[in-house]
């Protein structure tokens, strides 16, 4: 037998740890394979491969059939050398690619004819073109051919398959005796799809049979999660327990650790560098995508566990900076960081295993790597009227309304008050407040020198509860905030004016204007165009107003409202915002032809809740900060318009 595998304990759960013996060394496992389809990565060395801890790699025997093809591996050596990687290498058949090129192959019961994309020249893999393939390729664990169908398909679709995947499975190993002395293993793949009786039925007619190892298809491939994790649960206890077993095309960190807590030891997936492609981090702590601006000023790694080269040298900011600009630098720090946590989080399980409290490191794990909710999670007990305290990804508190769901300042609060709103305001300056809050803007306002804050609220429940849950940024200003809520003023420099915006509106002028109210789904009066030509009516010569949207129905109010408008610092969560002003010049980064083009081939051109007619066209186009300016072609940012 080429390959040997050493089981060294079993938990309760039939979670495994074993060790697989090779030609090419001994091989911990439960263990995650990296996918180099093409004898390699696309971003990545082998160096970085092996850096990362992989021990076994996979690669795909149709991609290599066809480029550079077996005669090149037979020439040069095989593929350990072709490569230089002197570790393992499982190679898979090509069954998946008859499953996902359905609409360029032709499936017989001889086998499956493509046509080559880099020549168009026909093919026809079948069970015997895959082992000779795999064996000039001379991968240490190599694939029977099979069938893999559509979790969705019938029952005797599945059956169907399945039978023909046990056809293909014995021409497969035929084709393997056929060279005298090989030392290159050969696994069968279990197949059923969803059924139950079909996956006992498969894995009963494979096991009688000399296979090194036994690998369970035709899973994540449409199933919902529940189901992928039962049959695989179902189908591993059905192989035997001294030979491997090996999960096809699985998964996310969570995928993982569901699956060798029903005894599977061996893994592969394009996961962990197709996810670095997009922008996202596996971590400890949760996913992150690198490509959101809450990153771009946090100096710490991306998982402060992590002794990647990644982890170890760079931040997350200049991650985000990489990924953001579209570098393929970040692409590939991400990928290192990925492939890195895969292994780790193997050796966590391996090593619990072995220690005897893998149900202990499971639940612990499961807390890291579960997929967490987009929505903030609510602190216990900390609760007021209609609003709760919730702690976001960041670790901020903040409040967030229990009726609608809207968070107040989702980057954390005193962040994104300094950032958007106090940074208008001068040594003197008259500051309205629309939408008191947490009270974050009215004293960031006040920290930068404002001689007066008016703030407007018809609810001060959320800044009750806020000094109630000792919010950090209100320590200072305790008791400045106890008066204003029972007198309505502090030292006439911070007044409160109780009940709607609309009717409590105060005579201007101002010289900034914080306009914080909740979205226009849920405050729909205090977005129009109207509103917003009441506040210019009360804004000082050199006014600037900002607010937390980038929407371009905001915008467009604001411009027919008489404003000039200019996008505004990121957020955080938001990657722009607005600020407007009474004067172009008071602008650092006015709208202009881009914005405009790209206004023109919009689908909401009008302000919120109006419909678009030539009056709206005419205002926009006609609006002094546009004229003399040509649409120009959209930038290659994906800013908000």
């Amino acid at each position: 037998m080429a390959v040997r595998f050493e089981l060294l304990t079993t938990t309760a759960t039939g979670a495994r740890a074993g060790l697989l013996h090779t030609r090419r060394g001994v091989f911990e496992t439960p263990t995650f394979m990296p996918v180099a389809t093409h004898a390699g990565f696309r971003h990545h060395t082998m160096d970085e491969a092996r850096e990362c801890g992989a021990q076994i790699l996979l690669s795909n025997t149709y991609h290599l059939l066809l480029k550079p093809g077996p005669r090149v591996f037979e020439q040069l050596g095989g593929i350990h050398r072709f490569m230089n990687w002197q570790r393992g290498v499982l190679t898979d058949s090509g069954g998946y690619q008859i499953f996902s090129l359905a609409h360029d192959r032709h499936v017989s019961e001889n086998g499956a004819t493509f046509k080559n994309p880099h020549d168009s020249h026909h093919y026809v893999l079948t069970p015997e073109v895959s082992i000779a393939t795999q064996q000039a390729i001379d991968s240490d664990i190599m694939m029977v051919l099979d069938v893999c169908i559509d979790s969705t398909s019938s029952l005797e679709a599945t059956q169907d398959a399945m039978e023909r995947t046990h056809r293909w499975a014995l021409r497969s190993l035929e084709a393997h005796r056929k060279k005298p002395g090989s030392t290159q293993s050969l696994f069968a793949i279990v197949q059923g799809g969803t059924f139950e009786s079909l996956r006992d039925e498969s894995a009963g007619f494979l096991t009688q049979h000399p296979f090194d190892g036994f690998a369970i298809g035709g899973l994540a491939v449409g199933e919902p999660r529940d189901v992928l994790y039962a049959m695989c649960g179902h189908t591993a206890k059905q192989l035997p327990p001294h030979r491997p077993r090996y999960l096809m095309g699985v998964g996310t960190p969570i995928d993982l650790v569901e699956c060798v807590s029903r005894g599977v030891d061996m893994f592969d997936c394009i996961i962990p560098t197709k996810m670095s492609q997009q922008g996202y981090a596996y971590t400890f702590e949760g996913q992150l995508r690198l490509s959101r601006t809450e990153y771009r000023f946090q100096e710490g790694p991306l998982d402060p566990t992590c002794d990647c080269s990644t982890c170890r040298h760079y931040s997350r900011a200049y991650v985000q900076h990489q990924v953001s600009g579209g570098h393929a630098l970040g692409v590939r720090l991400l990928g290192v960081h990925n492939l890195r946590h895969y292994q780790v989080l193997m050796k966590r399980m391996r090593d619990a295993i072995v220690q005897g409290r893998f149900d202990e490191e499971v639940k612990l794990l499961k807390a890291a790597v579960a997929p967490k909710t987009k929505q903030p999670m609510p602190i216990a007990n900390a609760k007021l009227g209609d609003v709760e305290v919730v702690k976001l990804k960041t670790g901020e508190r903040a409040i967030r309304h229990r009726g609608h769901g809207e968070v107040m300042h989702p980057v954390g609060p005193w962040e994104e008050a300094n950032r958007l709103y106090g940074a208008l305001v001068k040594p003197g300056s008259r500051v309205l407040d629309i939408g008191l809050g947490a009270a974050a803007n009215a004293i960031a306002a006040l920290e930068h020198g404002a001689k007066e804050v008016i703030s407007l609220e018809h609810d001060t429940s959320a800044l009750e509860l806020a000094l109630k849950e000792g919010f950090v940024y209100l320590d200072a200003w305790r008791a400045m905030a106890d008066v204003l809520l029972r007198d309505g003023v502090w030292e006439g420099r911070w007044r409160l004016h109780r009940g709607d915006a609309r009717a409590c509106l105060p005579d201007g002028p101002f010289d900034v204007i914080f306009h914080d109210p909740y979205s226009p789904a849920n405050n729909a009066e205090l977005w129009t165009v109207d509103w917003f030509r009441q506040l210019k009516a009360r804004a000082a010569a050199d006014c600037t107003l900002a607010t937390y949207s980038a929407a371009t129905g905001t915008r467009v109010a604001l411009l027919l409202a008489g404003w000039f408008v200019g996008a505004g610092p990121s957020t955080g969560t938001r990657g722009e915002t607005t600020v407007a002003a009474t004067r172009l010049e008071l602008l650092e980064k006015p709208l202009g032809a881009r914005w405009l083009e790209r206004w023109q081939r919009s689908t909401s051109k009008a302000p919120h809740g109006q419909l678009l007619d030539a009056t709206v066209e005419r205002g926009v186009l006609g609006h002094p900060q546009f004229q003399g300016v040509a649409a120009a072609p959209p930038p290659s940012s994906t800013s908000t318009v």
